[in-house]
């Protein structure tokens, strides 16, 4: 009869990456999420000015 399976937990293994790997690993996603928002808020901001300004157009066109 084989061993029942522990499920979520990994076996430890000699070799595995120590905690401060991990956190750097994952300091180093956080990083570079925080850099793909930054990037996305600068593109909201410029579509919210082009809408802006289309909004003013129109208003032009239709005499408001």
């Amino acid at each position: 009869m084989s061993k029942p399976t522990i499920v979520g937990r990994a076996p430890f293994r000699r070799g595995s990456p120590r905690l401060s790997e991990i956190a750097d690993v994952v300091e180093g996603e956080i990083t570079e999420l925080c850099r793909d928002v930054a990037d996305e808020v600068k593109r909201m901001q410029r579509l919210q000015v082009q809408t802006d300004e289309l909004r003013l157009t129109i208003r032009k066109w239709v005499g408001l």
